[in-house]
């Protein structure tokens, strides 16, 4: 699942790649894994998502 906004594909991005933020946030490291994998299949979805403010 691709995120849905800037922020939420900032929080994704650290919880992947920061265990000690994962279990701070509590989102298992391996959600945050899978976020961060979908997002880099869809390039220019989070530019759009800027332009757009999130909306």
């Amino acid at each position: 699942m691709p995120s849905k906004s800037p922020a939420q594909h900032r929080l994704m991005m650290g919880v992947a790649h920061d265990p000690k933020f994962a279990k701070k946030v509590g989102i298992p490291q391996k959600v945050g894994k899978e976020f961060a994998t979908a997002d880099k299949g869809h390039p220019g979805r989070l530019e759009k998502l800027r332009s757009n403010n999130g909306r």
